[in-house]
């Protein structure tokens, strides 16, 4: 049996002159409008069209289909939640504070992701649309790399795979409390947050402890 070929989420061409740029943008609002409306799974690229107000060959010319446009919008939210990092320090005379260090960075990501249009549900397409899963894990990846890499710069006695993989089960909390936030509206916002970062700060502290005392 032949497996089908996999739809193609790479943009077709690059916006550079400034008329190209916009009709980019008008896409990508239009595809999030929509998002909001319908979600990811009844999203096609003939709803997209229409409500952009442009042909499906304006639209063909730089995205393939409706999971190059999810792609392009994945990509940028993972961006602007990402850039939250580089304000955000980890070191040993921080470690007192370093629950409410987590919390802020949980609950600023909880904001740029709600000022992002339809950021919710880029996040639950990430998730749910396994051709779009490399966008999320790539993200999850730097982030962790990033993290790791404080750690070690302030703890360089640690055991380097140790720190990677509790770093990046500490971002796949995270970033599971955030989804959590969007997807079950109902439950307390603030607690959620306060149990997560006691969670990862819990785990943060078992990591520098536990390999700094030694056998």
């Amino acid at each position: 049996m032949t497996l089908a070929t996999p739809p193609q989420t790479t943009r077709r061409s690059a916006a550079r002159q400034k008329r190209s740029r916009e009709t980019v943008e008008l896409i990508l609002s239009a595809a999030a409008d929509l998002l909001e409306e319908v979600g990811f799974e009844q999203l096609s690229t003939n709803m997209i069209c229409k409500r952009a107000r442009l042909t499906p060959p304006a639209m063909y010319r730089y995205f393939p289909n409706k999971y190059a446009v999810l792609k392009e919008m994945g990509e940028r939210l993972m961006a602007r939640q990402n850039a939250l990092l580089r304000d955000w320090t980890l070191a040993a005379e921080d470690l007192d504070q370093l629950e409410a260090q987590i919390a802020r960075l949980l609950e600023d990501t909880i904001r740029v992701t709600r000022e992002t249009q339809a950021g919710g549900w880029i996040m639950r397409s990430l998730h749910a649309t396994p051709i779009l899963s490399d966008v999320r894990r790539h993200s999850h990846r730097m982030v962790s790399q990033a993290l790791s890499e404080q750690v070690l710069a302030n703890w360089p006695e640690l055991d380097p795979a140790h720190v990677a993989l509790a770093n990046r089960l500490g971002v796949e909390t995270g970033y599971a409390l955030v989804e959590m936030v969007f997807d079950e509206p109902d439950l307390d916002h603030a607690e959620l947050v306060r149990r997560a970062a006691s969670m990862l700060g819990h785990n943060i502290r078992s990591l520098i402890n536990t390999q700094s005392e030694g056998p």
